[in-house]
């Protein structure tokens, strides 16, 4: 056994060089790299804290692998994600790691583009906000319009305070009284015109009184 190890070292060692060689050209061929742009996620949100403006909603992903499972990649195999368990409110600069890129097992990460991302979040406040109703057409020839009831008559409304600031009133979709004649009443939706904003809840009931007008 000795001798072995003692014997024709020369000659063992080319051949362990040539064999690491030869396992190298094995493992790198047939090896490929994709580059994908993938959405960023965001985990772990404070409660009471909201995204409200990033640099950056989607990254460009270089990925290395065998070629006949990188041919098979599909966006929803990688996750791109930011931990936001201790953002602070403001402005906050996050650079991507490996830690930041799901991937299958088999896969390497060789690059993100761009680097980093920076997130704005600020605190958020409720308001309570009118609702305003949106009257389309006309009544019948010889009817009006006497009174319009909205329940409730005011929402909350949860968001940023610079979203908020920019509300005046919450309006409803359309309600169409054209050729109305008589009462009535009709559950609509409310228009969302900021999706940063969350209404307590997105219908109300309107109710319009509709009377012969007087001769």
């Amino acid at each position: 056994m000795k001798k072995f190890f003692t014997e024709n070292t020369d000659l063992k060692l080319i051949t362990l060089v040539l064999s690491l060689i030869l396992w190298f050209i094995v493992t790198l061929k047939g090896q490929s790299e994709v580059i994908m742009e993938l959405p960023v996620e965001y985990r772990n949100i404070p409660k009471g804290v909201e995204i409200t403006k990033t640099s950056a909603k989607f990254v460009n992903v270089s990925i290395k692998g065998q070629e006949k499972i990188v041919k098979n990649l599909l966006p929803k195999d990688i996750n791109v994600f930011v931990d936001l368990s201790k953002v602070k409110q403001g402005e906050t600069m996050f650079y991507f790691t490996k830690d930041n890129v799901k991937l299958p097992p088999s896969l390497t990460l060789v690059k993100i583009n761009p680097s980093n991302i920076i997130v704005h979040t600020e605190e958020v406040f409720t308001m309570s906000m009118p609702v305003k109703p949106i009257i389309k057409g006309e009544p019948k020839k010889g009817f009006a319009i006497s009174d319009i009831t909205v329940i409730p008559d005011e929402i909350s409304v949860e968001g940023a305070r610079q979203a908020l600031n920019k509300l005046e009133y919450i309006e409803t979709e359309p309600v169409n009284v054209k050729g109305a004649d008589a009462a009535f009443e009709k559950s609509v939706r409310l228009v969302l015109k900021d999706r940063s904003l969350i209404y307590q809840n997105d219908v109300v009931k309107i109710k319009i009184i509709i009377v012969g007008e007087k001769k």
